[in-house]
């Protein structure tokens, strides 16, 4: 991390269009017999009930989004600033937001990264990014994520201001908004968050893990481990059973999807080990 000695704020801007904009549109589910229902799944339980009851019914679904105006979007991320500002006592601020280019796509090679997303984006949320960029000056990163842009500027004077749980890996003072939660994540806590995710992987990202590892399994796998080596020698165990063919490649490729940069352009390696002379 680098030092600049002035409070900063430093936020997640890649949450705003997407909390800000769905909490402004509605979506519902239209079937076949004009039924309107709040989800999709509703939608088909509905379709499987009235089939099982005998009554012919098609299993398509319509869907249909309706927006508030966009002023409404607008409020809500001015309001979310302004609550951000008030909790954490700093009023200035850095917002970042991803851009078109990422190393991890080419990276991932065991499943696209970000491939399971399937869910459209709001329909403000375009607009949401360009008045973050024409009236809160949001720096929009190049190669890299918002995220690596939040842990590369981290520093003794920052706040990383965000709800993604990731964040959790990089050393420093944290901001939750959604919890109204103001917390420090220590070297070593940090260290032990990163990974605990190399061993669950991330479900959102599409980064597999390891399967049949959840956060319980992960837990006692790292419990009682205090150094980086050590934690490093236990994901590797695993990952000779998760991935006999390949484990020292998948292990480095879950670890350079996973892993936020904290100085530009460094990617993560294991630790080498210590050797006695």
């Amino acid at each position: 991390m680098t030092t600049s000695g002035v409070a900063m704020n430093l936020i997640d801007g890649d949450i705003l269009p997407y909390k800000c904009g769905f909490a402004c549109q509605e979506t519902t589910y239209e079937t076949d017999d004009g039924e309107q229902h709040a989800t999709p799944t509703a939608a088909k339980k509905h379709i499987a009930d009235m089939i099982a009851a005998g009554t012919e019914i098609t299993p398509a679904i319509k869907a249909t989004t309706e927006a508030e105006p966009l002023s409404h979007a607008l409020k809500l991320v001015k309001n979310l600033l302004l609550r951000v500002e008030k909790r954490t006592g700093i009023s200035d601020r850095r917002i970042f937001l991803s851009g078109d280019t990422n190393y991890r796509v080419e990276a991932a090679t065991i499943l696209p990264y970000k491939g399971n997303r399937k869910q459209p984006k709001p329909l403000h949320w375009e607009a949401i990014r360009r008045y973050l960029i024409d009236n809160c000056d949001a720096e929009i990163t190049v190669g890299i994520e918002a995220d690596d842009a939040l842990g590369i500027n981290q520093t003794d004077d920052t706040i990383i201001c965000t709800i993604d749980k990731d964040l959790d890996m990089v050393p420093g003072t944290h901001y939750n908004w959604d919890k109204d939660l103001l917390y420090e994540v220590s070297p070593k806590k940090g260290i032990y968050n990163f990974y605990h995710q190399l061993l669950t992987g991330d479900p959102t990202d599409n980064i597999p893990g390891l399967p049949g590892i959840g956060t319980k399994k992960a837990n006692m796998i790292l419990n009682g481990l205090t150094t980086e080596q050590e934690y490093y020698n236990a994901a590797l165990e695993e990952y000779r059973k998760g991935y006999p063919d390949n484990p020292y490649g998948s292990l480095l490729e879950m670890g350079w999807l996973l892993w936020i940069q904290r100085e530009a352009g460094k990617m993560w390696y294991p630790p080498l080990p210590r050797i006695s002379i």
